[in-house]
């Protein structure tokens, strides 16, 4: 928390004042990052009145936000993996950032019929983000896209999408 300080030229106190723990600051920083991350997947998406077709995307699309970036490459890293996945479980917070940029899209996908009636969309979110993090880790992480998204086509989309099996 004092480097935190220095490097923003503020008192220490400041942060605690914001921030009052480690992690608390870290879910700051995914917060900023997330969001952004998440609101640019959307945009992306190829199909997005396609739920069958972008659901995978809404898994892989953040993994890219990952490699080439030092910051979330030392986030997500296996030093640090444990802890992000302690976080992502326990947060509240992280959960209301993915969601507010995929719930539109996910309300609307079981409004339409292609979302199964009975899923919970926020327990959908948060698989939607635990298995984004599975696939950042080994084996995982060394294969290549095509058989994730072989993956998540088989058992993810599956899962959710009515009539997709």
């Amino acid at each position: 928390m004092a480097e935190v300080a220095a490097e923003a030229g503020v008192a220490r106190s400041t942060v605690y004042r914001y921030f009052p723990s480690r992690d608390d600051l870290i879910i700051g920083l995914f917060l900023v990052r997330i969001d952004a991350a998440f609101a640019s997947v959307v945009a992306g998406l190829e199909h997005p009145d396609d739920a069958a077709r972008s659901l995978p995307e809404l898994v892989l699309g953040p993994l890219g936000y990952v490699e080439g970036n030092p910051l979330n490459e030392a986030l997500f890293s296996t030093g640090s993996r444990e802890m992000v996945v302690a976080l992502e479980l326990r947060s509240v917070p992280l959960l209301d950032a993915a969601y507010r940029q995929f719930g539109p899209l996910l309300e609307r996908w079981q409004a339409e019929g292609q979302i199964y009636a009975d899923v919970d969309l926020r327990d959908a979110m948060r698989w939607i983000s635990l298995v984004s993090i599975m696939l950042l880790s080994p084996p995982w992480s060394e294969q290549p896209v095509g058989d994730k998204r072989a993956f998540l086509d088989r058992y993810f989309v599956r899962s959710l999408v009515a009539g997709s099996r």
